[in-house]
């Protein structure tokens, strides 16, 4: 069955509330109207205690983490169609030629890979190519040949060696044509065509078995039926018995041990030197060693372009690594139209609204669909944290008219829901400084200077005491140094006050001096802004138009 097209929804680095649930919804929606494509939603880093309170809140699990979007191997492989180690090598030889395998992986009862089998592999080429005589009792035994080549029982003898306890693996001795060939000796195994007394010889050499062929089942056992040699019936010409006696062998003991594998998270780019020395398929498996599928030389050269819908941010610098390769299907965001490109064209669906919860709750009502109670308590959520309960300036009209619509399929009180999402959020008497900076700090540019963006929520400024101010300065500055920024600014925000006070992270004194406009104070600069978006930003890209360095 082919596979459906991958689609990854994803929102910004350093992932807030708003673009891990936009993210979810966005894929939850798209599957119902566009079912075509598997979407997969996906965050850019750990959740913050908010995000992760509210999924647990609405009984929804959180997206996987991964900021790279670049195709792995757990993406392109395919399924396996394994052998466990007991089967005869001619079932693998089958499955070789009837479906174009390359290589058949072998598994043991746990579904590990123990070895994998196949033509294109050195050292199994001499697999239909050497005498099995050499190797009787050693790669294969009575009951396996049995096994292995359908031979029918046809004396009780035949019966109760194939009920007794398995002959150690040298008791069977070579095999002997019959008649032509050398004189059977004890322990052979006699092969014969249409031969009457066939049964006598067997018996006068002490031989292990008797195998019949080029005749009918009544006619073998007739000649057998008082014989105490054990003795079987192939139904076929004796040439073909004799030419198709290595199928019988377990597929365990001649498969390549060890053979080069992949793991599910490897990215198919760092595949293409091997394939390049191997020609044949790779076995994917997990780390614990379980085959979960095989890789194609083809699908990892060739891989299918992937899908890719970014939610809740609109900049090229806060996008997943692999973008590039990847096709944008779709933008959904309420932020400014930054940097980023399509090379096909995308539809972009970026409304002025205090959420991008609140566009993907229009956009259910747009297509005729009703979110369910934990959708509506995620999205809720989504839409209190950005818009700080309604408070923030970014909020519209069309945010306070969702807001209670939502309450009421999500089953929640607005105000007090609402507030404990707020409060979810305040890590600044608790959290490191160095994760509290970074937990929602974005990057932006003008021109070609590059600076960093946050914001920390509180309920209470008075936590952010000079001690603590002085030690989450340290750490933005850190932050800025491994992003090689030029500076970094963070918000500290009341978000039941709407004030903020602004924490920068310069090099550049007289630059620091004109974004503050003045010097700063020990705890930050007091302002009445709440909103990164709809205020910080154009307040930092108005005092840049006016600085001159």
């Amino acid at each position: 069955m082919k596979k459906a097209p991958l689609v990854h929804v994803v929102g910004h680095q350093c992932p807030d509330t708003d673009a891990v649930v936009s993210a979810v919804i966005a894929a939850r929606l798209l599957a119902r109207t566009r079912p075509e494509a598997d979407y997969v939603p996906l965050m850019q880093g750990v959740a913050n205690p908010q995000t992760a309170w509210l999924f647990a809140e609405a009984g929804v699990p959180l997206p996987r983490i991964r900021s790279d979007v670049r195709p792995t191997v757990g993406e392109a492989c395919h399924a396996a169609r394994s052998l466990t180690a007991d089967r005869p090598l001619g079932e693998a030889l089958d499955l070789l030629h009837e479906h174009g395998y390359s290589i058949i992986p072998i598994v043991d009862a746990e579904g590990r890979l123990a070895g994998v089998i196949g033509h294109a592999l050195p050292d199994s080429r001499y697999l239909t190519h050497f005498n099995l005589e050499d190797f009787l009792g050693i790669l294969v035994t009575l009951p396996e040949l049995v096994s292995g080549l359908g031979l029918v029982p046809l004396n009780p003898a035949a019966e109760r060696a194939a009920n007794a306890p398995e002959a150690s693996p040298d008791a069977a001795g070579a095999f002997r044509l019959h008649p032509g060939g050398p004189a059977p000796q004890p322990g052979n195994i006699l092969l014969s065509g249409a031969v009457p007394d066939a049964a006598a010889t067997a018996t006068r050499a002490e031989a292990a078995a008797l195998i019949h062929a080029d005749c009918t089942e009544v006619e073998a056992r007739a000649w057998t039926a008082t014989s105490a040699t054990p003795a079987y019936l192939f139904e076929g010409s004796l040439m073909a018995l004799v030419t198709q006696l290595p199928r019988a062998i377990p597929v365990g003991r001649v498969m390549s041990l060890r053979p080069p594998v992949a793991g599910p998270d490897d990215l198919l780019e760092d595949l293409r030197s091997l394939f390049v020395r191997t020609p044949h398929a790779l076995p994917v498996v997990d780390p614990a060693g379980k085959l979960l599928g095989m890789i194609s030389r083809r699908e990892a050269l060739q891989p299918p372009r992937r899908g890719l819908v970014l939610v809740d941010h609109f900049e090229r610098t806060q996008t997943v690594r692999g973008w590039e390769d990847a096709e944008i299907l779709q933008i959904i965001d309420h932020h400014r139209v930054g940097g980023l490109e399509t090379v096909e064209p995308a539809r972009v669906d970026c409304r002025p609204l205090g959420s991008t919860a609140s566009i993907l709750t229009l956009r259910f009502e747009e297509a005729g669909l009703v979110p369910d109670a934990a959708e509506a308590r995620l999205l809720l959520g989504a839409l209190v944290a950005d818009t700080l309960l309604l408070t923030s300036p970014t909020t519209t009209p069309t945010d306070r008219a969702l807001a209670p619509r939502l309450a009421a399929l999500a089953g929640v009180e607005l105000a007090s829901f609402g507030r404990e999402v707020l409060s979810r959020n305040d890590g600044l008497a608790t959290e490191t400084p160095a994760a509290l900076v970074t937990r929602d700090l974005k990057e932006f540019s003008r021109g070609e200077l590059r600076f960093l963006l946050g914001q920390i929520e509180t309920v209470d400024l008075a936590l952010l005491h000079e001690p603590r101010a002085l030690a989450l300065r340290d750490a933005l500055d850190a932050a800025r140094q491994r992003a090689g920024a030029a500076f970094a600014l963070t918000m500290v925000t009341d978000v039941l006050s709407g004030v903020s006070r602004l924490l920068l992270a310069d090099p550049d004194a007289r630059r620091a001096r004109h974004l503050l406009e003045g010097e700063q104070p020990a705890t930050g600069v007091e302002r009445p802004i709440v909103s990164r978006k709809k205020q910080l930003v154009p307040l930092v890209l108005e005092r840049l138009s006016t600085y001159r360095p």
